[in-house]
């Protein structure tokens, strides 16, 4: 699987959590690509089966400016077919912990992007061994999402009732 890992990172917690995430794929077979988000086109995650986007919050409820391009570029591109899910430091103390992430997140849904249900918050910096152990569980997590296929189901009409019955599923 070709997984994607953008992240911005003020004071490197950020960084941090990404390089824990990335190691933590690439032991499970995935070939990683990990850049910064103000140096990748959104429109560069059409290459990968699943995306990794990472920001960090710092006294705003707002994107960071380092991101503030790709955040502005996702109005602009059809969605790829990527699975994608978010990550990020900060105070969880705040009244809002870690709205940036919040922010996009909510942006790719109405974009009509996949998105992991859940995102995953470290207070400020990853280095104890159970923020550690978070984002490595996050990373297991989401990559099995990101394998799952989806499962349609195939309508039929029956006879001239015309009530819709399941003749089958297909799994693309």
């Amino acid at each position: 699987m070709k997984v994607f890992i953008g992240y911005v990172s003020l004071s490197g917690n950020t960084e941090k959590m990404a390089i824990i995430m990335k190691n933590r794929l690439a032991a499970a077979g995935c070939k990683v690509y990990m850049e910064r988000l103000d140096t990748v086109e959104v429109d560069t995650l059409k290459e990968y089966d699943l995306a990794f986007i990472g920001l960090y919050t710092w006294n705003k409820d707002e994107v960071p400016y380092e991101a503030k391009e790709f955040y502005e570029e996702i109005e602009q591109i059809h969605p790829p077919n990527v699975k994608v899910a978010y990550f990020g430091s900060g105070n969880l103390n705040d009244e809002n912990p870690c709205a940036a992430i919040h922010i996009l997140s909510e942006k790719m849904k109405e974009r009509g992007f996949q998105v992991y249900d859940s995102i995953l918050k470290v207070h400020q910096e990853p280095t104890i061994y159970d923020q550690v152990k978070k984002c490595e569980e996050f990373a297991d997590h989401v990559l099995i999402w990101g394998r799952k296929k989806r499962k349609w189901r195939f309508l039929s009409l029956n006879g001239m009732l015309l009530f819709p019955k399941y003749d089958g599923s297909a799994y693309l």
